[in-house]
Parts: structure tokens; C-alpha cells; sequence
């Protein structure tokens, strides 16, 4: 196929979406663009499927539509007693290639939206963690309360599953009446890896890093372990154990 072709192709292709959008019926769904009104769940998903479709495409749809989107790596649809819980996010950084190196004004930044649908209750924070938390403090009040799983003890094992140990220390220190599907644990972390991780209690729902509810807490680093030889063992090579050549010195003057 020519160059000349395959303009032709495009040209067509471009013919046939605007006779697509031109035959679409009018709008009326949630606002094809950045809102901070609440709209269900399911409006948002269609409204930025809509903007898609007019836009030919889904390559920088997100910094270019300035809509609510699904969050990357949370499940949507989740059902937690009789709430329900979806996260959303908008990308509202400034994508002019202009302004990267000087005093841009522009709109901000990555913002989320937590969003409960049989509620009608939303919340819009600048950080994933905050709308995490402002959604357990509508759908499970008294979440701050609970014990903080100590780091030593290990949420899940080489399977992703919650770790036996985990299990007994939760069923050990936490009420009965905060372990439901979709109850969460707080666990220490380091001074790294602070994000609120879905799915990771032993009930599946949120792993909640301990700084939520006592961000002042510094826990201590593991030390490293080095190993002994066992007893009667020699740290000395074996006979006949290949060793590096020692460093010659060269020849001095007067050598």
C-alpha cells in the first residue's frame, strides 16, 4: 500500500467517525469533563466511554479528558455490608510541553474520588490514602481504633493469601464485630511503602498502613544478618580451591 493509500484509509476511517458522532444521539449523561459533583458510579464509566468515542481513542485520554476514570489496581463494585465502595481518579496535571520549565499555573494535579453509590456519598482528595480513609470513616466507623498489626508479622504468604500468622494474630486482638467481609487490618510498615493496599486482610479488605492513625510512629529498620560457619567448619579455603592471583607490585627503580 502507498503513502498515498493509506492517507486515503485515514481519510475514511476519519469520514466514517464523523458520520458515527454526527448520527449519535445528544448527551445527556455526567459532564464530559472535570466535576466535582457525585454522579454514580456507572455514569462516570460512561460518560468517559462517551468522551472516547468522540475523541477517537483511548492513547491520552486521561490527561486530555480531565474525567473521572477507574483507578489503576483497585477493584471497583465492591460491596462492604451495605455499602459499596469505587475508587476514581483525574489526571489534572498540566500536559503542555511549554510549561514543564516555567511557572505554570495550570489546573493541579492527580486528584481521587472515593465514591459509596447506595449512599449517594462521594469524597475528592488529593492523595489515593486519604480517599481510602475517608471512605472507612463513612462505611466502618471505629476502623481507627483497631489494634496495629506488628511488622514482624507477615499479612500474606508465598501465595498472596493471608499468611496463617496473620490470621491468629487478628483473631487474637481484633473485636469480632470488626472481622466481616471487607473489614480491614492496620499494619506497621516501614519508613517506605506507606499505600493503603486493597484486598490484603484476612477478609479481603484493605491492608491500611499504620500512618493513617499514627503517622508519628517510627519503626525501627531490620538488621541485617550474617551468617557463621557452623561449628568444627573452617572459614579458610579447601585444598586445591582455586584463589585470585595476588596483586604484583611491579618492578621498582634499581630493580
Amino acid at each position: 500500500m502507498g503513502e498515498s493509500d493509506g492517507q486515503l484509509a485515514f481519510d475514511i476511517e476519519g469520514m466514517i467517525h464523523a458520520a458515527e458522532v454526527e448520527a449519535a444521539p445528544p448527551w445527556t449523561g455526567a459532564p464530559l469533563h472535570f466535576t466535582a459533583d457525585y454522579y454514580p458510579p456507572g455514569e462516570l464509566d460512561a460518560a468517559f466511554a462517551h468522551w472516547q468515542f468522540l475523541n477517537r481513542g483511548v492513547l491520552g485520554s486521561y490527561a486530555a479528558s480531565r474525567m473521572w476514570h477507574r483507578a489503576i489496581a483497585v477493584a471497583g463494585n465492591v460491596q462492604v455490608g451495605d455499602h459499596g465502595f469505587d475508587m476514581f481518579t483525574a489526571d489534572l496535571r498540566c500536559n503542555d510541553d511549554t510549561h514543564r520549565h516555567g511557572n505554570c499555573s495550570c489546573l493541579g494535579d492527580l486528584v481521587y474520588q472515593a465514591v459509596c453509590e447506595p449512599c449517594d456519598w462521594h469524597a475528592i482528595t488529593d492523595g489515593e490514602n486519604e480517599a481510602v480513609e475517608a471512605w472507612h470513616d463513612h462505611a466502618i466507623p471505629g476502623w481507627r481504633e483497631l489494634p496495629i498489626v506488628p511488622a514482624h508479622i507477615r499479612m500474606v504468604d508465598a501465595s498472596m493469601r493471608p499468611s496463617k500468622q496473620a490470621r491468629e494474630w487478628v483473631e487474637k486482638h481484633y473485636p469480632e464485630a470488626m472481622r466481616f467481609p471487607g473489614a480491614p487490618v492496620i499494619t506497621e510498615r516501614p519508613n517506605f511503602g506507606h499505600r493503603h493496599v486493597p484486598g490484603r486482610s484476612p477478609w479481603n479488605g484493605y491492608d491500611l498502613s499504620h500512618t493513617a492513625v499514627d503517622p508519628d510512629r517510627v519503626i525501627a529498620a531490620r538488621t541485617k544478618v550474617t551468617k557463621r560457619p557452623a561449628p568444627g567448619r573452617s572459614s579458610r579455603p579447601s585444598p586445591g580451591a582455586r584463589q585470585a592471583p595476588a596483586p604484583t607490585t611491579g618492578l621498582a627503580i634499581g630493580d
